[in-house]
């Protein structure tokens, strides 16, 4: 090999890490971040215990091991990039120990390329790339025994103990072992199809002892994985062919651009056909709100301007956290009600459940807070969540459960990154009673949350606002997700009673969509001027209210006439805004 041969293939190898590192961090590093909050990684030898109760313990634990690292900002794409070039690196090897000469260093690029594009989705982890290194280190060792009846002992033995590491990675590992064969010789022997069959057969034994059924006994915990397999064993089969010397004409050197660019057009296309960049400014709202970013937040929801109830549900959270959600909600996409609160029903995914708890805390409904994080956390892979975990401390510190709180925190405290969080809080718990706590923050939560309770349903949201506001009228955060929540749900006799209750009196600023609101009150009820006087409305809104009532009745009720300039007015949505039944 030459020595411009070896700069423009150290220079491939230098360029992926580089694309791989920007691309996750620059275009997708929400998706990564997610990653770490839906999971919980401990440093006790009891968690690593737990991971027995299943197959492929080391590969689950080392993948969850490295997925903690997603935590920080870099970390995700710095971790993710390091391991494909390691799995890159042990795939050379594979590649040569296969008898494969030329290009080999290109050849290993196909089956990352496509490690890349799967990761690019939220079901698959860390620990699949985990089992392909492991995979090839294994058999790499294996391959190393020559003598032929002592390496099928060593394969019959290893298979159950693959499976209890691995998972279903021992399918991969046996998969190579009949390759490597097929390579070497026209036809496969009999101890090859011994261990075929022993390696499908062992899922099947251990289904009871790792309580699975059959389809799950073949395919835990790697689902997406499996479908990688049949990709890098042809690629395997492909770069192994020199070695029978099979012409193929992409191993001759003059072909090196050409392969090159097959593998930029791949992983362009894969990229393409499997990221989800809506779900990534999904999540990038999330995130944003999740470190208390709520200004980004905002910034983030103009930007991208989603017509999606997720996406709603943060910007509004953020407007009601700067006590602007009034002032700004109709400029956003209004799926009516469902941008208030995240519907938890047997249609919901598994993102929306484990979301729905952010509103309630912030609005100060504990109770619902804990019932939605509960929910939550079981439906997080292998029920457990960082971030939940935490959430359920902050939730038992402000009800005052401190045990409670303190049990929560402790199971923080052998983790990486959260340990000094959890410290900071069993800080607080050390130096004050809960109730008479003088850490700001907590006293500024604790006057949130209602005085009394009451038994209803965890769908029932009005119950829950009319709950907060009347125990506090001061929560002006509540009582504007009340108030909007009956102008969304177009309920205008409920929200005037509600703003004579709670806003009337106080001497805040009228909002406008208020304002706007009032009026239609005010003219289906015949108000004389002395009411209308009363609210503080401005005579230019009247006026405005006046034409657009005109317009209205003129064109015969045609909203495209209307929309130019009262498109984001609450009459225009009170009399257009379709309303889901369902």
């Amino acid at each position: 090999m030459t020595k411009k041969e070896v700069l423009i293939k150290a220079g491939s190898v230098m360029m992926f890490a580089i694309l791989c590192i920007a691309f996750f961090q620059f275009f997708y590093p929400y998706h990564l971040f997610i990653k770490e909050q839906l999971q919980l990684f401990l440093f006790t030898s009891e968690y690593f215990i737990s991971y027995l109760s299943k197959p492929a313990s080391l590969a689950s634990y080392l993948g969850d091991f490295f997925t903690q690292f997603f935590y920080l900002r870099w970390g995700g794409a710095i971790v993710l990039a390091l391991l494909l070039c390691v799995e890159w690196l042990l795939i050379v090897c594979l590649l040569r120990k296969l008898g494969a000469e030329k290009n080999v260093l290109l050849y290993a690029f196909f089956p990352i390329i496509g490690e890349w594009v799967l990761h690019c989705g939220l079901g698959y982890s860390v620990s699949s790339t985990i089992t392909v290194i492991l995979c090839i280190i294994i058999f790499l060792l294996y391959a190393t025994i020559k003598k032929r009846f002592i390496a099928f002992l060593v394969a019959i033995l290893l298979q159950p103990i693959l499976y209890a590491l691995l998972g279903s990675g021992l399918f991969t590992f046996n998969l190579l072992l009949l390759l490597t064969d097929s390579i070497r010789k026209e036809k496969l022997n009999l101890l090859a199809y011994v261990i075929l069959f022993t390696g499908i057969l062992i899922p099947f034994l251990l289904r009871s002892h790792y309580l699975l059924t059959i389809e799950q006994a073949y395919i835990y915990p790697h689902r997406e994985f499996m479908a990688f397999v049949p990709p890098l064993l042809i690629i395997m089969l492909a770069g192994g062919m020199s070695s029978r010397e099979v012409r193929i004409y992409t191993s001759d050197i003059r072909y090196t651009p050409l392969l090159f660019g097959l593998q930029l057009i791949l992983l362009i296309g894969g990229v393409l056909s499997r990221a989800n960049f809506h779900r990534e400014k999904i999540l990038s709202l999330d995130s944003e709100a999740y470190f208390g970013n709520w200004s980004k937040v905002l910034k983030q929801a103009s930007s991208y301007n989603l017509n999606d109830n997720i996406a709603t549900y943060y910007t509004n959270l953020a407007l009601a956290r700067y006590g602007q959600l009034p002032d700004h909600i109709l400029e956003f996409y209004q799926p009516a009600t469902d941008g208030l609160f995240l519907p938890v029903n047997p249609n919901a995914s598994p993102l929306t459940i484990f979301f729905s708890n952010e509103v309630f805390f912030y609005l100060g409904d504990m109770n619902m807070a804990q019932h939605s994080s509960m929910l939550g956390m079981i439906f997080s892979p292998n029920n457990r969540s960082s971030r939940l975990i935490k959430r359920l401390a902050e939730i038992n510190m402000i009800n005052g459960e401190k045990e409670a709180a303190r049990k929560y925190l402790r199971m923080l405290e052998p983790t990486l990154f959260h340990r000094a969080w959890a410290k900071k809080r069993l800080q607080i718990l050390d130096a004050d009673t809960l109730i008479a706590s003088t850490d700001a923050w907590l006293k500024e939560k604790r006057s949130m949350i209602p005085k009394r309770d009451t038994l209803r349903s965890s769908t029932d949201y009005l119950a829950s606002l009319n709950l907060l506001a009347s125990s506090n009228p001061a929560n002006k955060m509540a009582v504007d997700y009340l108030l909007c929540y009956h102008l969304l749900s177009k309920d205008i006799r409920s929200f005037t009673n509600a703003y004579n209750r709670y806003v009337k009196d106080t001497s805040s600023v009228l909002p406008r969509i208020y304002g706007e609101a009032l009026l239609i009150s005010l003219l289906n009820s015949k108000a004389t001027d002395k009411e209308v006087q009363s609210y503080g409305i401005s005579p230019d809104m009247i006026r405005e209210f006046a034409e657009y009532t005109r317009l209205y009745e003129q064109s015969n009720g045609r909203g495209e006439l209307l929309q130019a300039k009262f498109g984001k007015s609450y009459w225009f949505y009170f009399h257009f805004a379709k309303m889901d039944t369902k």
